[in-house]
């Protein structure tokens, strides 16, 4: 935990010292790329030529890996600088406030002076003071996980046959992966209790018209519950099929590859949004969805990922409230095909859908997410849902 006295002792200067470096190593890295193209010979055949040619091939690949961590740590780093530059600035200018109003701030804490003006000026010191601090742990979390990853040779290459492309591989990496920490930090929901549902009459009726129980959050049952009060069955049916629609038009989009956190996924939950918006709605749909994802169950980045493609289904509705089925899935599966959604990658990073290839994101039918997400108690509260339904 970051304290005021460290916040009170950074210096942006000294981190600029250490990008520089880097850089200078990094741009020396990079002008090998003439060496090695002018490394292989011509003319030259037989055992040692193919023992020589490989053995270069694998130098390359040290090279390129090199230049993509290299590349890794200067963003970040520079980004870091950045960071420490404008909280310093935070804490200089709070630091004077607190001086010119009688406050002083002692162990991360404000103390009042004999000259002190107020309560308010007081809350709104520690309440400064509480920002600075959890940005500061912020800066400081990011840059250690991210050297941390570099050091253990988790960033590489992807592939890269240059130097140059292997350095913008590294750094585009650093920059999924700052996306990914705020669509992580925006799009969370906390947990709600469950239930099945149907139950009681509503369950009793339901079974004999051939609906099936599902365990669902009490927050989707009690929008669900309303809707039967309001249109019976006929409407529970009615919505039963909206969502099995979308999933049946997702199965047919990007060649059903990536179902579960790729392509399809991302464009059936867009879809299913957009449905529920021109049925029952913007506010309802915003309010059904988010419940959905409510549930303990869910992991924090597929649950990033459908809050966000969910908000880009309702706009899409909402641009084009007329449009027909078939035109709202062509909107969405070109918002897709755009990269306004988000699908998770390989590495377990929110990307946008352009980034990573259908059939080339996360293969969660192998490795399932955990199920047990105690963090998640500490996101986002919204309460309970009091949207009604247009239309009835």
């Amino acid at each position: 935990m970051v304290t005021w006295a460290d916040v009170s002792r950074w210096k942006a200067e000294g981190i600029g010292q250490i990008g520089d470096h880097l850089a200078a190593q990094n741009r020396q890295v990079l002008g090998l790329q003439d060496e090695i193209e002018g490394a292989k010979p011509a003319g030259w055949a037989g055992e040692a030529a193919d023992a020589a040619a490989e053995n270069l091939r694998v130098r390359c690949q040290e090279l390129e890996d090199l230049a993509a961590r290299l590349s890794a740590a200067v963003k970040i780093i520079d980004d870091t600088e950045q960071a420490v530059r404008d909280l310093v600035r935070s804490v200089e200018t709070t630091e004077d406030f607190a001086a010119k109003n009688g406050f002083r701030i002692d162990d991360s804490k404000v103390v009042e002076t004999e000259e002190a003006t107020g309560f308010l000026s007081s809350v709104l010191l520690q309440v400064e003071v509480e920002a600075i601090l959890a940005r500061a742990d912020q800066i400081d979390t990011e840059l250690n996980s991210v050297l941390k990853r570099i050091l253990a040779g988790e960033i590489g290459d992807d592939g890269a046959t240059t130097l140059a492309a292997a350095a913008a591989a590294g750094e585009d990496r650093i920059v999924d992966e700052q996306r990914h920490r705020e669509l992580l930090g925006k799009y969370q929901v906390r947990t709600d209790g469950t239930t099945v549902w149907p139950s009681g009459l509503t369950g009793w009726l339901a079974e004999r018209a051939g609906f099936t129980k599902e365990k669902i959050t009490q927050a989707e049952a009690k929008l669900l519950d309303d809707l039967q009060m309001r249109k019976g069955l006929l409407g529970l049916k009615e919505f039963a099929d909206i969502r099995q629609d979308a999933l049946h038009v997702a199965e047919g989009k990007f060649e059903g590859k990536g179902l579960t956190d790729g392509h399809a996924d991302a464009f059936r939950h867009a879809y299913w949004n957009a449905m529920m918006t021109q049925r029952y709605g913007e506010e309802w749909a915003r309010d059904f969805a988010t419940a959905h994802e409510r549930n303990p169950s869910s992991h924090h980045v597929p649950v990033a990922m459908d809050l966000h493609n969910n908000e880009v289904g309702r706009s899409i509705a909402r641009a084009h409230p007329d449009a027909s089925p078939e035109e709202l899935a062509n909107l969405v599966e070109q918002a897709v095909k755009d990269g306004k959604m988000v699908v998770i990658d390989k590495n377990d990073t929110l990307v946008s859908s352009n980034e990573s290839p259908p059939g080339e994101t996360r293969e969660t039918k192998n490795k399932p997410w955990p199920t047990d997400n105690p963090g998640r108690n500490d996101d986002h509260d919204p309460g309970d849902p009091s949207a009604t339904p247009d239309q009835y």
